[in-house]
């Protein structure tokens, strides 16, 4: 018995003695991690961000905390590591879930790295826990507006607004969601004071020069992109912008000059590609225009709109079979897509094969039965059908005496129509700009600034951040459709304030308008003004020639035709209207000229 009780006391002794040791080692673990902890705090004052997640690790493995994960989590967020950053808050709310700051830490972490559900999520769980601060708001509006939820990032951002009046993030997150929602002279308003907020601000400059580009006011909106590129003379938006606004007034030279500082920033830039490639394409040098779409389905060879552009400039090239085989592969890479159909049925329109332009045409509806585009050149084509069925029961009248030209149809492939002069540039990225239009005046939400003031009516908002030319159609005014942000597809016809007025480009599409409406003599004196505004305007010289050679006064066409060749010795159009021009006035040898010169060129 008495050996028993001492063996149970010796194990109790035991017992003892592994529990003070076990405490002692806890004390000592426990000092351990706050000493690393408190080093950590002094590395990450002094913005040493490795040491200080060193001591932040230490200060985990020898006593886990919420404090300890947090920091960590911030040495990581400076250092790039946003995921691991994550999964630290994650085990900080998790060891504390009241902790408002690491809610708010890890919901911004979310929207940096493309999560913003979580992030609108994890932030609107710090509000509630009592952190209804400006930036909280203003982060989950950030994270709202990246889900396109615009109205519910006006409204946290106008909340932000109302809590914190001189912080200028706020008035520049909601002048763009304000821009998104198409409400640009709110855009504008918005960033008006971050400006006066922070005048060094590229961010609040370059989008108050997009929204004033949406509304047309190119010559603000150029100030705006000066200004930008004066602070960053390498921020490729800001000159991409002002390319694009240089574009939209008719200064080709100032643009394409814009475009190839961006492209040297940025040579794998294949959206900008195609966006230079418009401006060539407006001036008439398709070969240019060519060489850019090339490079842009190099560098993007599964980008559907790449090939619905470059199908564009080997139509305006004669190259109809290079032409329909690259919009056939834009519909192989995105049969869902409506403008790949239409880009194809509008290019069998223009060449007269009109029964598949209208299975084209008809597929781009039924997938978008509210297509514009499709609609008016399904239209087309069907008259067209059936005044040709009707044709060919029908015994043609004799022909007037007298030398005639006999204006070869469509479907030869060279129609005598003048090509665009100017990229429709749905003022103002990365990408599909679309028609611009009015809509009714709408009611600002009601902000610090201004309570339900009215504003005018403003241009349907683009799904596009940039400015990006378009062009029109070469051999008619039918639209071709419209991609965002850097298709540069054929657009609808212009509408008002879609060219500058007075200028060369707009006399030059007035003229061509006049053309289709069979105003021959109007549509001269049109492109008249605009050849004595801008004399090397090879556009407006082919347009004119043509109109000339549908009056059948063949000396002025061919003057006309002589002139814009002289220009540009690889402006196939040109050479395909003298020829038939030449043609028509008996001089075949000129023809025969003409002919073995557009097959130099690939025609």
């Amino acid at each position: 018995m008495k050996k028993a009780r001492m063996k149970q006391a010796r194990m109790k002794q035991a017992l003892a003695a592994a529990v003070l040791l076990s405490a002692a080692a806890w004390c000592a673990d426990t000092k351990k991690g706050q000493r690393e902890y408190e080093q950590g705090l002094k590395y990450e004052e002094a913005r040493l961000w490795k040491e200080a997640e060193e001591s932040f690790t230490a200060a985990i493995a020898a006593a886990p905390s919420a404090p300890a994960y947090f920091h960590r989590a911030k040495t990581r967020i400076a250092g790039g590591m946003q995921l691991r950053a994550i999964e630290d808050l994650s085990q900080a709310i998790q060891l504390n879930p009241q902790d408002a700051e690491a809610w708010r830490l890890r919901g911004e972490t979310n929207a940096k790295i493309g999560e913003p559900r979580k992030a609108v999520n994890d932030l609107t769980r710090a509000i509630d826990l009592g952190l209804a601060v400006s930036p909280v708001y203003a982060g989950r509006g950030g994270a709202y507006e990246q889900m396109g939820q615009h109205q519910l990032a006006v409204d946290d951002y106008t909340v932000a607004i109302r809590l914190r009046l001189d912080d200028p993030e706020p008035w520049k997150g909601r002048g763009i969601a304000f821009a998104e929602m198409g409400k640009y002279r709110d855009a504008i308003d918005d960033f008006d004071q971050a400006t006066r907020l922070q005048t060094d601000s590229p961010v609040a400059f370059v989008e108050r020069g997009y929204s004033y580009g949406r509304l047309g006011e190119y010559a603000r909106a150029i100030e705006d992109f000066d200004r930008v590129l004066r602070m960053d003379p390498k921020s490729v938006k800001a000159l991409t912008l002002r390319a694009a606004a240089h574009a939209r007034t008719g200064e080709f030279s100032k643009a394409l000059a814009d475009f190839d500082s961006a492209l040297r920033l940025t040579p794998g830039d294949f959206k900008l590609y195609l966006a230079r490639s418009t401006v060539y394409t407006a001036k008439g040098d398709y070969q240019n225009a060519l060489a850019d779409r090339n490079e842009a389905v190099r560098l993007k060879p599964d980008w559907p709109e790449a090939f619905i552009a470059r199908g564009g400039t080997f139509h305006q090239l004669g190259m109809h079979d290079q032409g329909f085989s690259d919009r056939t592969e834009a519909i192989r890479l995105a049969p869902d897509m409506p403008e790949a159909w239409c880009a194809r049925g509008n290019a069998y329109y223009l060449v007269g094969d009109y029964k598949r332009a209208m299975d084209d045409l008809s597929e781009a509806l039924r997938l978008r039965p509210t297509y514009e585009e499709a609609q008016t050149v399904l239209a087309k084509a069907q008259e067209a059908y059936a005044r040709r069925e009707v044709s060919r029961n029908v015994v043609p009248p004799k022909a007037p005496a007298g030398p005639a030209m006999r204006v070869p149809e469509a479907s030869r492939g060279d129609a005598l129509t003048p090509e665009p002069a100017v990229p429709s540039l749905p003022a103002p990225p990365p990408a599909l700009p679309t028609r611009v239009e009015t809509k009714p005046a709408e009611e600002k939400q009601e902000s610090s600034k201004t309570a339900g003031k009215k504003r005018a009516p403003e241009p349907q908002r683009s799904t596009n951040r940039l400015i990006n030319p378009v062009e029109t159609p070469v051999a008619t005014e039918t639209a071709e459709p419209k991609r965002a942000a850097s298709a540069p597809v054929k657009s609808p016809a212009p509408s008002p304030g879609m060219v500058s007025p007075g200028t060369a480009a707009e006399h030059n599409q007035r003229g061509r308008e006049l053309i289709n409406q069979k105003k021959y003599r109007e549509a001269i004196e049109e492109l008249s003004e605009a050849i004595r505004q801008q004399p090397d305007f090879t556009l407006a010289l082919n347009a004119r020639g043509y109109a000339y050679i549908l009056l059948r006064d063949y000396p002025h066409a061919l003057a006309d035709l002589d002139a814009a060749i002289r220009i540009n010795p690889k402006y196939i159009n040109a050479y395909q209207n003298r020829r038939n021009a030449r043609l028509a006035s008996g001089d075949k040898a000129g023809a025969a000229a003409d002919a073995e010169k557009l097959r130099e060129l690939g025609r």
